[in-house]
């Protein structure tokens, strides 16, 4: 192996620490932003409309956006500080600014100016994160897959270890809301004081590393905006495995999308009432989330060497698809015999099943996205990573939206209402065993359906071992020249 394929302390530090605000923020808008719009900042069901609408716009916006930021990563030249790490900088600032305000909307404001802030804010904050492509920077690093597999597993970890923190979020919020006394202020303190740690740290962690594999290309082959269509229609790899993540990306957003909804609702409130008991509420949501949290950290721990050891990262990306999906399907097979509901830690024994094989794919599937960014090289001659990247972050951004957005529309239509101040909720009780029924079909029914397509989809990818150690040896010598 080459000594510039080997990554050391300072690359596995830096990369895993750019990450932070990233995955901050990303758990936080994925677990908790349309439970602060409808419980917290006292748009009670509008906020559920205002909340899925904007999710949805926002893809449509990213349609256009996502390749015209790809293609601008693209176009950039490398300069002194690299090609790609200032658009990782952007990113930064732009989620420390944008999710700050989205979880610190104005008490007491009109609808029509709460719609403005979350459409300004929502969109400084999905235009900067279409700029945080850590697989570029990955790809510059080293040529190696197994290298990269190792590079993958340290951002992992740090991004689970911020996962943990968002996972007693509610716990740290009643903290200070027993100091404020007003639920709506604590969120925002403390969404806003992470977010300042986190992109403190994310500042320091970029600035450690140095890029060095880039390719090499005449100033007239730079990439067009119009190369997006030309990606998808040559490079069959990129084809089959985005084709196939329209499906699979869906097993963990809607798991994940409902479980807090599904905790606060079925074990911690008094549905008569309708009193949420807050206490037990953030004991059982710091559990739940522990659960799902730890064995994405452990699957990611043991992913690397499985991966070394199986030879071909897409064959163990096949295999975790179906531990993802077949564990959903037995969720809702529990739920139709009447099993679940007296059995709650079948649902969470579920949900591990599920986070292991999703924590463990991560090292696979980042492997296989930053080989199809070789492959366009190595087959078409042209780089078109960042259009690689911009493909895969629009469809991760559209499927978190999709699922966050089916169960506010499903709120909205049983007339979801709750008390900002104290979280209980102020509806018609009478429609909250339907609500909790449809949960177990978005978490279980559909993700295992999707996960069995997936796999099929997979099936088909082209690129072999025999194939990687081409590209590779071509890559080499086209940077020796």
């Amino acid at each position: 192996m080459n000594n510039s394929d080997k990554v050391g302390f300072r690359e596995i530090f830096g990369t895993a620490t750019m990450g932070l605000t990233d995955g901050m923020a990303a758990a936080l808008m994925t677990s908790f932003f349309l439970l602060y719009l409808t419980d917290y900042a006292g748009l009670g069901s509008f906020g559920a409309v205002v909340g899925s609408s904007v999710l949805l716009f926002s893809r449509i916006f990213d349609a256009v956006n996502d390749p015209i930021e790809g293609w601008i990563m693209d176009r950039a030249k490398v300069g002194k500080y690299g090609k790609y790490k200032p658009f990782i900088i952007l990113s930064i600032l732009t989620a420390l600014v944008g999710v700050g305000a989205l979880f610190f909307i104005p008490e007491g404001v009109s609808p029509v100016i709460a719609v403005i802030w979350v459409i300004f804010f929502y969109l400084l904050y999905d235009m900067g994160s279409s700029f945080y492509a850590p697989n570029l920077i990955f790809r510059t690093l080293t040529l190696d897959q197994n290298e990269r597999g190792k590079l993958l597993i340290a951002p992992r970890v740090v991004s689970m270890m911020t996962g943990m923190i968002t996972a007693v979020l509610i716990a740290m919020v009643t903290g200070v809301n027993n100091v404020v006394g007003n639920m709506h202020t604590s969120f925002g303190l403390v969404v806003v004081g992470l977010l300042l740690v986190t992109s403190v740290i994310s500042l320091i962690g970029i600035g450690m590393i140095r890029e060095r594999h880039h390719a090499q290309r005449e100033e007239d082959e730079q990439a067009k905006i119009t190369d997006i269509f030309k990606l998808l229609k040559e490079n069959d790899a990129i084809r089959i495995n985005v084709t196939a993540a329209l499906f699979s990306g869906f097993i963990w957003t809607f798991l994940f999308a409902t479980m807090l909804y599904y905790i606060k609702w079925g074990l911690c409130a008094d549905l008569a009432t309708g009193v949420v008991d807050n206490g037990k509420y953030a004991l059982y949501s710091g559990i739940a989330s522990m659960l799902m949290f730890l064995p994405l950290l452990g699957g990611t721990m043991i992913a690397a060497p499985i991966m070394k050891k199986i030879g071909d990262p897409m064959k163990f990306v096949r295999i975790l698809l179906l531990a993802q999906a077949i564990p959903c399907g037995v969720l809702f097979l529990l739920q139709i015999l009447g099993v679940l509901g007296k059995m709650p830690w079948l649902f969470l024994i579920c949900a591990a099943v599920t986070t292991t094989a999703v924590g463990m794919g991560y090292i696979p599937g980042s492997t296989v996205d930053i080989e199809i960014m070789d492959y366009e090289i190595y087959k078409n001659g042209k780089d078109r990573s960042g259009l690689c990247n911009a493909l895969n972050r629009f469809i991760n951004k559209a499927q978190n939206a999709v699922g966050a957005s089916v169960v506010g529309f499903m709120l909205a239509g049983i007339g979801y209402v709750v008390d900002s101040e104290t979280g209980d909720f102020a509806g018609d009780l009478s429609r909250m065993p339907v609500m909790l029924n449809w949960f177990i079909v978005i978490m279980g029914l559909i993700p295992f359906v999707l996960g069995i397509i997936a796999y099929l989809i997979e099936r088909r990818y082209p690129i072999t071992n025999e194939v990687r150690a081409k590209m590779r040896e071509s890559l080499h010598k086209a940077e020796e020249k």
